[in-house]
Parts: structure tokens; C-alpha cells; sequence
């Protein structure tokens, strides 16, 4: 499993409790048949990814913070909320996931919240909001590798 998958699902389980009853999914495109009629559905998937800085980072001193292993990483949470029936609850589950995850303990580091506007999607048969999320993260290694010890530059000779 890849670390930005194993980030998606992390997010899931801080997430169903506080967003109960509602239905949490990282799986995509969440389809129209599977939709309960009663009970929103919020599907959550990484929109953007960034690593700030350059590859000799963590050689460089610019590495986590601390001085641990790993890197910096920002991520731009997409979190769609789908409703059969209700619109509002599209908008109070959002607010839900605003309490969840700028106001609660135990949160991660999440720098900004924001929503679109609240629209019926044909296609999938339900009202859709459309949320995104910045978070900020450190991607770790789990064991230490050898460091580099010297960084050497030859200039090459041609004819």
C-alpha cells in the first residue's frame, strides 16, 4: 500500500466516527446504485500533492523538521459529499468535517477548509458539495539509511 493511500485511509477512520451515520469511502467513482437513499456519502481522494524543496533536501539540511527523517509533503484533500434527498445535509455534514478536522484534538494539520457550491448532479443522481482540504505532513522512512558523506563535482573533460 502506498503511503498517500495509507494517508486516504487514516483520514477515513479519524473521519467515520465524527461524521456518522454518514457512509466514508476512499473507493472512486462511488456509484449511483450504491448510493443509500437516506444517508450522505462522502468520498475523500488526493487532488494535489506537493514536496517542497529539492531532491538533495534532506541532505542539505532542509529536511523534516527536527532534523528526523522524512519529507515535507502538502496535500489538497478532495472530500465530496453526495445526498439523494437533502441538500442541507450536504452543508451540515461539511460543517461537521470543518469541527472534525480544524477544532477537534487529535486532529491532523490542516491549514484551510473550503466548499463549492451546492448543485444536483444528474449523473449520480444525489445533491454534490464538493469540499477541499490543505494538509500539511511528514512523509517518514521507517529505518535510517546511510547518509551521504561527501558530494563531489568533476568537470568533465572533452576534446
Amino acid at each position: 500500500m502506498s503511503a498517500v493511500t495509507t494517508l486516504l485511509e487514516g483520514l477515513k477512520r479519524q473521519l467515520e466516527p465524527a461524521l456518522a451515520p454518514a457512509v466514508v469511502t476512499c473507493d472512486y467513482p462511488y456509484q449511483q446504485r450504491r448510493l443509500p437513499p437516506d444517508r450522505p456519502v462522502v468520498w475523500l481522494g488526493v487532488e494535489k500533492l506537493t514536496a517542497p524543496g529539492g531532491p538533495f533536501a534532506p541532505y542539505l539540511g532542509e529536511g523534516a523538521p527536527g532534523g528526523g527523517l522524512g519529507r515535507e509533503l502538502e496535500l489538497v484533500v478532495r472530500a465530496e459529499i453526495l445526498h439523494r434527498q437533502d441538500g442541507d445535509a450536504c452543508h451540515r455534514l461539511f460543517g461537521q468535517l470543518c469541527q472534525a478536522l480544524l477544532l477537534e484534538e487529535g486532529r491532523p494539520w490542516v491549514r484551510e477548509l473550503s466548499c463549492g457550491p451546492l448543485a444536483f448532479d444528474r449523473e449520480a443522481g444525489a445533491f454534490r458539495l464538493v469540499c477541499k482540504g490543505t494538509l500539511r505532513g511528514l512523509l517518514a522512512r521507517e529505518e535510517k539509511g546511510q547518509p551521504v558523506r561527501d558530494i563531489i563535482i568533476k568537470k568533465e573533460e572533452t576534446s
